[in-house]
């Protein structure tokens, strides 16, 4: 049973009391622009699980019909609680090697690309891992029932929610045997003794068996973020970036035997000779600084506005999904991407996010009105007009105030060239 959805309400009841806490501690986590980018990445998350459909649960069918395989009782508590430890142990090892081997990276690195940590930051989930059921395989052999098996998954992702956070000190004795905010906080750390380390999901046990553990020292305090920053709020850009760079390098690779090499190498890792597509842009990093372009009032609130609109519409779509079709699914889900993308685009202030919004509320109104959404839409209808109408007037006062600053400069030039 996948229990997130169920437990999705009270994340962000969690989130609220964290925010809430940290501003009357004055000592809040939170920026508008990444945490809008963290769940943004957390519904695509979600969302992609309606277009490309239960290939684990395909995996699980085909082996236990090809091989006769026998299934453990489900009712048993030794089962469980078994299921519960491997699972675990294997979770440890698909993290582990997802900061290992570039191609494992490559379907990761969007969980650690905030440079912010908070609870938002555990709902920031990548939307294309390919290799997880690899760890499954193993429990469809032994016999673990498939709703037992995919039950405990989703109890393993709920406790690691509650430990992405600052508010939280170190726990006393329960640091060596669980994960706790202390020792994940080390995980999600850009600084040179932290980096890939501490890779439990429940148990920190697994770490301190394998060499991987590092303590949170006093000293040190966590810098969080990617070591090279990927410095853009757009969500589809995050989790495809560093396959581009790796097609990239691979190109600039010579020989197919390093080719191949460079997906199974660690991030990072260059056949002699080769030049990376990161280092052609090779600059100093500075690792306390975090990406924060400023944008104008009407563009932060806006977004947030649409933000919120866009995160209703994907919990609605993800309750009524089983009564939709796969086309009206896709169609759905297509939309809502571009609309979280858009988002991004407000975020950065570009200057082409006008040209990109009206266009995306015009789609929402005709959406709406088709029977794709099922449901009396006329108040959202009303809203996305309306919201139209305030960018077409944001970007005309945009452009009346560039004209403005731009008239005394176009008048010197002139005068210059008629005393010339």
């Amino acid at each position: 049973m996948d229990l997130i959805l169920y437990a999705v309400p009270f994340f962000f009841l969690l989130i609220g009391l964290e925010l809430a806490w940290g501003l009357l501690r004055r000592r809040n986590t939170y920026r508008l622009n990444d945490s809008i980018n963290s769940l943004s990445l957390g519904s695509l998350s979600r969302l992609q699980g309606l277009v490309f459909l239960g290939f684990s649960g395909l995996i699980y069918e085909t082996v236990v019909a090809r091989f006769q395989l026998s299934q453990l009782p489900d009712d048993r508590a030794w089962v469980w609680i078994s299921c519960f430890i491997l699972y675990d142990l294997a979770y440890y090892w698909k993290h582990r090697l997802g900061h290992e081997v570039a191609l494992f990276w490559g379907s990761h690195v969007a969980h650690h690309q905030s440079e912010d940590f908070n609870l938002g930051t555990a709902l920031r989930q990548t939307s294309i891992e390919f290799h997880g059921f690899l760890f499954y395989l193993p429990f469809f052999i032994i016999g673990y029932p498939a709703e037992i098996l995919f039950t405990v998954v989703s109890l393993n992702l709920i406790y690691q929610f509650w430990v992405h956070t600052e508010h939280l000190p170190k726990l006393g004795p329960l640091e060596w045997v669980f994960v706790t905010p202390s020792n994940h906080r080390v995980h999600h750390a850009r600084n040179d003794l932290y980096v890939d380390r501490n890779y439990g999901g429940v148990f920190i046990v697994w770490d301190r068996l394998f060499g991987s553990f590092q303590e949170e020292l006093t000293e040190q305090p966590p810098v969080y973020g990617l070591r090279k920053p990927l410095n853009s709020w757009n969500p589809l850009w995050a989790n495809i970036h560093v396959y581009w760079r790796l097609l990239l390098d691979s190109w600039r690779t010579p020989g197919f035997g390093n080719k191949l090499r460079l997906l199974f190498k660690p991030p990072g890792w260059q056949a002699p000779g080769a030049r990376s597509a990161c280092q052609l842009k090779a600059r100093k990093v500075d690792l306390s600084s975090r990406y924060d372009p400023r944008i104008s009032g009407f563009a932060r609130y806006y977004t947030l506005l649409q933000f919120i609109l866009s995160v209703a519409i994907s919990l609605w779509l993800l309750q009524q999904s089983p009564t939709m079709n796969y086309s009206a699914n896709a169609v759905a889900v297509g939309f809502l991407a571009f609309s979280f993308y858009v988002h991004g685009v407000w975020l950065e202030g570009r200057h082409y996010a006008v040209a990109l919004e009206v266009p995306r509320l015009l789609v929402l109104a005709a959406l709406l009105q088709t029977s794709l959404f099922a449901v009396e839409a006329g108040a959202l209808q009303l809203l996305a007009l309306l919201s139209a109408l305030a960018c077409l007037g944001y970007y005309g006062q945009q452009r009346r105030a560039a004209n403005r600053l731009a008239a005394p400069a176009a008048a010197e030039s002139l005068s210059a060239r008629q005393q010339a």
